[in-house]
C-alpha cells in the first residue's frame, strides 16, 4: 500500500510551493523520486490533478512539484533559492541536514504505524540466530520495498555475512509477494517495512504465524516539510504549519489520510536532532548521495 508517496501529494493540498505565475506567488516544493518508489506513474499523474484547489483553499497559496532523482540535489536546490520546501524522507532528511546545516524542518508526519522500521523475516522453524547463519540461502526482495528497509538489510549483510552471501537474490513484485515465497519455502528470508508486515498480518493472521523475526531494524526519523533557514517569511512559515497541523481536522483530508495509514501532520518533535545524528551513524549517505 503507498504511504509516503500519497502523504506528500496530500501535503500538496496545504503547502505551498516561489515563481512567478500570472500575478500569483508560486511556491516550488521538491519531492526525490525515493518518496514514489512503489507508485506507478499514471498514478502520480491522476493523484496530483485535484489538490492545487485543495491546496489554495486550506492555505490561500499557490503550490507547484518538481521531481527530483535524489534528496540532496533537493537540499541543494533549496540552498541556492530554486526551491522553496522540501519533503525528505527521515534518513534522507539525517544526510541532507549534514550537508546543508541551513535546511529546517517545518513539520513531521506521524505515519500508521507511528514507528518507522524494518524487519527480517524467515520460516517460523528456520533455526537462523542473524543473517551470518543463512549464507548460501535463497533471498527475496520486493521491488517496491522502502528504502530503509534496503538500507537495513545491507547493513545486516555487511555486518553477518562476513564468510559468503546469499545463493541468489529473487525478485517478488510486492513485499506480501515476497513474503508468500518464505512461507511457501521458494525463499529463505525477505525484509518488510513495519507497515508492510503490519499490514499482513491484519489481513492474512493465519499465514503469518508461519514466520517469526529475525531481527529487527532500528527507528528511523519521520519524514519532514523543510525548507531553508531565511528564506522564507516567517508569515508564510506560519501558514504552512498551521495548515498542515490543521489537516486532519478537515474531514475530506481525514478520508485521504487514513486511506495512506497517516494519522497526521505533528510538529517536529524534542529529540529530533539527535535522532537525525543517530541515523547518519547508523546509516551514512551512500557515494552517490554525498
Amino acid at each position: 500500500m503507498t504511504r509516503i508517496p500519497l502523504l506528500i501529494v496530500s501535503a500538496l493540498i496545504f503547502v505551498p510551493a516561489v515563481g512567478l505565475a500570472g500575478d500569483k506567488e508560486v511556491y516550488r516544493i521538491g519531492i526525490p523520486k525515493s518518496a514514489f518508489r512503489d507508485v506507478p506513474p499514471s498514478l502520480l499523474s491522476f493523484a496530483g490533478m485535484p489538490f492545487k484547489d485543495l491546496m489554495k483553499s486550506q492555505t490561500g497559496l499557490d503550490g507547484d512539484v518538481v521531481l527530483e532523482p535524489e534528496a540532496l540535489e533537493i537540499a541543494g536546490m533549496l540552498e541556492s533559492g530554486k526551491l522553496q520546501l522540501g519533503v525528505f524522507l527521515g534518513h534522507e532528511f539525517a544526510w541532507a541536514r549534514d550537508k546543508h546545516p541551513t535546511l529546517e524542518p517545518i513539520v513531521c508526519t506521524v505515519p500508521r504505524p507511528k514507528e518507522i522500521q524494518a524487519f527480517l523475516l524467515v520460516h517460523y522453524d528456520n533455526k537462523a540466530q542473524n543473517l551470518g547463519d543463512l549464507k548460501g540461502a535463497k533471498l527475496v526482495l520486493a521491488t517496491t520495498t522502502r528504502d530503509h528497509a534496503r538500507m537495513f538489510l545491507e547493513k545486516k549483510r555487511s555486518a553477518e555475512m562476513t564468510a559468503g552471501t546469499f545463493c541468489s537474490t529473487e525478485k517478488a513484485p510486492t513485499v506480501h509477494d515476497a513474503i508468500n515465497k518464505v512461507i511457501e519455502g521458494e525463499a529463505d528470508v525477505t525484509v518488510a517495512d513495519q507497515a508492510a508486515w503490519n499490514y499482513y498480518r491484519k489481513l492474512y493472521p493465519g499465514a503469518s504465524e508461519n514466520l517469526r523475526v529475525l531481527s529487527k531494524s532500528e527507528v528511523f526519523p519521520p519524514t519532514v516539510i523543510a525548507f531553508k533557514r531565511g528564506s522564507l517569511d516567517d508569515a508564510v512559515i506560519k501558514k504552512v504549519r498551521e495548515g498542515l497541523l490543521t489537516a486532519h481536522e478537515t474531514s475530506k483530508v481525514v478520508k485521504l489520510l487514513n486511506l495512506i495509514k497517516v494519522e497526521k501532520f505533528d510538529a517536529v518533535p524534542a529529540g529530533y536532532d539527535d535522532a537525525l545524528k543517530e541515523c547518519l551513524k547508523a546509516y551514512p549517505a551512500p557515494a552517490s548521495e554525498k
